[in-house]
């Protein structure tokens, strides 16, 4: 039987993405879950192991609620206390707090710049001759939204697969990305896959079919607009047009995917 939540007065998220497993998470969970069995306090709390919280800078993390608690470089010896202090409604110890409800900005003693994508750049492509060109993100984090988004907004936009077929993203009916690794694009006669996941170092049809390049490009000459993918290698697994720089969903590239980088076109 599952533990009755409405008896609990707090709940401890740990972080458990990959950055945090390094810096010692696993052990930072089971002290503090050991010392709420030995207080006798199980039932009247609960913890749960997240995914990534988007904080790696800051690992170990955990949240606490209520109050939106965030605390970050969290050892077994640190967590404890704070755990004590959460349930007992002592006073908070703010040294490793990160952030908590109402600070107007959090405290990381390795705060990150945002990486953005940079302006386009005038080049002179093997394949696309005189272009505007600049490198989007490659993770699924980036990749899944935008084939979701151009599912819904497929007037004008072309795909083709380095097989060099042309399909109109009109005649695709669904994405799924329910494969650990690999996103489909259907349509009413074909599966087209795409890998957007980190995928093993040895596994090397994997790391072949891998999108790990994203360009958009915008052409000097006959002004046509696109996304380009290619894997590690270098190799071209496929590429979007657009009918216009007006499209919709170029539009949304360069404000969404692209975080508004210039395009200037003199």
């Amino acid at each position: 039987m599952g533990k009755n939540i409405a008896n609990t007065t707090h709940t401890f998220f740990f972080c458990d993405g990959g950055s945090c497993q390094k810096a010692g998470s696993e052990q930072v969970t089971r002290a503090a879950r050991a010392y709420l069995r030995n207080n006798n306090l199980w039932d009247k709390t609960h913890t749960i192991k997240t995914r990534c919280n988007g904080r790696c800078e800051d690992a170990p993390t955990c949240i606490v609620q209520p109050g939106e608690f965030w605390y970050k470089e969290l050892t077994p010896e640190k967590i404890t206390p704070i755990v004590k202090a959460h349930i007992n409604n002592e006073a908070i110890d703010e040294t490793n707090l990160l952030y908590k409800k109402g600070w107007k900005e959090q405290i990381s003693n390795n705060e990150r710049a945002p990486i953005k994508p940079k302006p386009f750049e005038l080049k002179n492509d093997a394949e696309l001759g005189e272009c505007f060109i600049t490198k989007g993100f490659s993770s699924d984090q980036y990749l899944y939204p935008l084939f979701l988004y151009l599912l819904e907004n497929p007037k004008g936009i072309t795909l083709a697969m380095a097989d060099k077929k042309l399909i109109s993203f009109e005649k695709i009916n669904a994405v799924n990305y329910s494969d650990t690794h690999t996103l489909e694009l259907k349509t009413e006669t074909n599966i087209i896959k795409l890998t957007i996941a980190a995928v093993p170092k040895e596994n090397k049809e994997l790391q072949q079919s891998k999108i790990s390049s994203t360009e958009y490009f915008h052409q000097k000459e006959t002004a046509l607009t696109g996304i380009r993918f290619k894997n590690k290698f270098g190799e071209i697994l496929g590429k979007i047009t657009f009918d216009s720089i007006e499209n919709k969903a170029w539009l949304y590239c360069t404000k969404i995917q692209l975080q508004n980088t210039c395009l200037d076109l003199t």
